[in-house]
C-alpha cells in the first residue's frame, strides 16, 4: 500500500498501542509519566510495558483488555486512548482499573496503586482545562484511598496556554492528533530530537502491510461505532421530545406551544393525538 499522502490518525487504537509500547517511544513516555504522576524516573526506567489483557478472576468472566498496562514497582498504570465518545466508555475504563487492582493483590503482597490515564479525543466534560484529575473523596475533599487515581487528558485543549501544565506533558498530548500525511508529522517534529524515535516508529508502521490492515479495521470500527452512537443519541432525543409532547397534550396545551418546546412538526404532534 502506498501511504504517501495518507492521513495518519494518532488517536487510532492500533497506532496508539503500537507506538506507546515500542522501545523507540520509551524515553518520551517515561518523561511524560514522570511529570504527570510524579513517579520517580529511575522506577519508570525499569518498568515493564505489557499488553492490555487483565487477568480474569474466574474462568467464565468476560475478557478485559486495556490499551497499555505499565508495571512500576507498587503501581500499575493504565493508558487508554478514547477516540470516540460512547455512553459507557468511562465506566468500562474504570471497571478495568478496579479489576487490575483486584488481580494485582495477593494475601501477603503489598496493595498496588492503580493510575488510569485517559487520552480523550472529545470533551465530554465541556471544560477548557487540558487535564482533569479524579480521586475517591467526599464533598469536603477527604481522600478515602490513595490506591486509585484517574486522569483525563482533553486532547483538544492542549493548546490552551493559560493552564500551567508541564511542557513535557503538553508536548506528549500534542503528539496525539490527526496528520494529513506522514510527511506532515515528520515536518512538525523536524529537529526535535527527543521525538525522533516516535516519529520513526510511526513511519515504520505506515510501511507495514500487516499493521495497516489492523489500523484500517480500527478506523472502520470507529466510524461504525460513532455512527451507531450518534444514531442512538438522535433517537434518544427524538423519544424525549415525543414524551414531552404527549405530556403537554395531556395537559391540553396548544399545538403551537408544543412546537415551540420541541422540534416536532405540527403533523407529528397531531399523529400523537390519534
Amino acid at each position: 500500500m502506498n501511504t504517501k499522502g495518507k492521513e495518519i490518525n494518532m488517536l487510532n487504537d492500533a497506532m496508539f498501542k503500537s507506538v506507546i509500547r515500542s522501545k523507540e517511544a520509551r524515553p518520551v513516555v517515561n518523561n511524560f509519566l514522570h511529570f504527570l504522576t510524579n513517579i520517580q524516573m529511575d522506577k519508570l526506567e525499569t518498568a515493564t510495558y505489557m499488553g492490555g489483557e487483565i487477568t480474569k478472576s474466574h474462568m467464565n468472566e468476560k475478557g478485559k483488555i486495556s490499551d497499555v498496562i505499565i508495571k512500576v514497582e507498587n503501581c500499575r498504570i493504565i493508558l487508554e486512548m478514547n477516540q470516540t465518545d460512547t455512553k459507557d466508555i468511562f465506566d468500562k475504563n474504570v471497571s478495568y482499573a478496579f479489576a487490575l487492582a483486584k488481580t494485582s493483590t495477593h494475601m501477603n503482597e503489598e496493595r498496588k496503586r492503580v493510575i488510569l490515564i485517559n487520552f480523550d479525543g472529545f470533551n465530554r466534560f465541556k471544560t477548557d482545562e487540558p487535564i482533569l484529575i479524579f480521586q475517591l473523596q467526599d464533598k469536603y475533599g477527604h481522600i478515602e484511598s490513595e490506591l486509585y487515581l484517574s486522569f483525563h487528558l482533553i486532547l483538544e485543549n492542549t493548546k490552551k496556554n493559560k493552564y500551567n501544565i508541564p511542557k513535557e506533558v503538553q508536548e506528549f498530548m500534542d503528539f496525539f492528533q490527526k496528520y494529513e500525511s506522514i510527511e506532515e508529522l515528520k515536518e512538525k517534529y523536524k529537529g526535535k530530537e527527543k521525538f525522533k524515535g516516535m516519529v520513526k516508529k510511526v513511519e515504520e508502521l505506515t510501511q507495514d502491510e500487516d499493521f495497516l490492515m489492523y489500523y484500517d479495521l480500527e478506523e472502520k470500527h470507529r466510524h461504525e461505532k460513532q455512527s451507531s452512537y450518534e444514531l442512538g443519541v438522535e433517537r434518544g432525543m427524538e423519544q424525549k421530545e415525543i414524551e414531552i409532547a404527549k405530556k403537554m397534550l395531556n395537559e391540553n396545551e396548544q399545538i403551537e406551544k408544543i412546537m415551540n418546546y420541541t422540534n416536532l412538526t405540527e403533523e407529528e404532534i397531531k399523529n400523537l393525538i390519534n
